[in-house]
C-alpha cells in the first residue's frame, strides 16, 4: 500500500526542501522534459497552457520542480489555479504547513484577530503535538481524504476528460510518481466525492475539517464559479462559517499567489 501522507506532503512541496541541489537540478531538468512531452499531446487545451507554465517554472526553478506531484499532480486536475499551486506548494512546506496554517487562521478566528492576507512568514508556522494540526496527527485516511478533497473541488468543473486524464497519469508515472499513487489519483479524478460525502468521512472532526477546507482552498480557482461553489457547499457541509472561511482562505492566499 502507497503511504498517503507521503503522497499529500509531496503534492504540498513538503520534500522539496529536503532535497540536495544537485538533486534539485537533475529533477528540474528531467520534469522540464517529461512536461513537455505531455504538452504536445495536450497543446490548446487547458490543461495544456497550464502544463506549459510547469514547464517554464521547471526550467527556471530547479528545486520547486522536485514537488513532482505537487506540479503536475496540481495540472492533473485540471484547473487554472495549477500555476499558482506549483509555485506556492514549495513554499507551503508540505502536511505540517497546512496544519499550521490552519491552526493559526482557527486561533485568529476564535480570539477575533484580523485576516491574516499578506502576512510575512507564515511558511514557518507549525502546529502544536497533538493539537490534531500536526502532521503527526494524520492517519493514512485522513491524508487520503484531504487529497480527495483538493481532486473533488479542482474537478468541480469536469474539466478534464479521460482521455486527458490517461495522458497525463502516464507522463505523472514517468516523473516518478508511483503506480498506486496514479491509481488512487486517477480514482479520485474519475469518481470525485461530494461534499456530503467528504463531511461525513470528516465525522464531526472540527481539526480535519479545517485542514480539508484549507487544502480545498489552495486548489479552488476564484474565477471559477463552480470550484467557489464547491468550496462554499463543502464548508457549509463541514459546519464551517463564513467568518472562519475567510480567515482560512486569507491565510492560504500568500501560498497561491506564488
Amino acid at each position: 500500500m502507497f503511504d498517503a501522507k507521503s503522497l499529500l506532503d509531496t503534492i504540498l512541496g513538503g520534500q522539496a526542501a529536503q532535497q540536495t541541489a544537485a538533486a534539485a537540478q537533475s529533477a528540474g531538468s528531467a520534469i522540464a522534459g517529461v512536461v513537455s512531452q505531455a504538452e504536445e499531446s495536450l497543446k490548446g487545451t487547458r490543461v495544456g497552457d497550464a502544463l506549459t507554465g510547469a514547464r517554464t517554472l521547471a526550467e527556471q526553478n530547479p528545486t520547486a520542480a522536485v514537488a513532482v506531484a505537487g506540479g503536475l499532480a496540481a495540472l492533473l486536475l485540471g484547473t487554472s489555479a495549477g500555476r499558482s499551486v506549483t509555485a506556492g506548494a514549495v513554499k507551503l512546506g508540505g502536511l505540517a504547513g497546512l496544519g499550521g496554517i490552519a491552526y493559526k487562521a482557527v486561533s485568529n478566528w476564535q480570539q477575533s484577530k484580523p485576516l491574516m492576507a499578506g502576512v510575512p512568514g507564515l511558511e514557518q508556522l507549525t502546529a502544536p503535538t497533538g493539537s490534531g494540526f500536526h502532521a503527526d496527527d494524520h492517519s493514512h485516511d485522513t491524508a487520503q481524504l484531504i487529497v480527495r478533497a483538493m481532486v473533488a473541488t479542482a474537478s468541480a468543473d469536469g474539466t478534464i476528460d479521460p482521455a486527458q486524464r490517461t495522458t497525463l497519469l502516464a507522463q505523472m508515472q514517468r516523473a516518478g510518481l508511483g503506480s498506486e499513487e496514479s491509481a488512487f489519483l486517477d480514482e479520485a479524478i474519475a469518481h470525485p466525492m461530494s461534499p456530503a460525502e467528504i463531511a461525513r468521512s470528516v465525522a464531526g472532526n472540527s481539526q480535519l475539517g479545517s485542514q480539508v477546507v484549507a487544502a480545498a482552498s489552495l486548489v479552488v480557482d476564484p474565477a471559477n464559479a463552480k470550484e467557489e461553489e464547491f468550496l462554499s457547499t463543502l464548508s457549509t457541509e463541514l459546519g464551517i462559517s463564513g467568518d472562519l472561511l475567510s480567515h482560512i482562505r486569507a491565510a492560504v492566499s500568500g501560498f497561491r499567489a506564488g
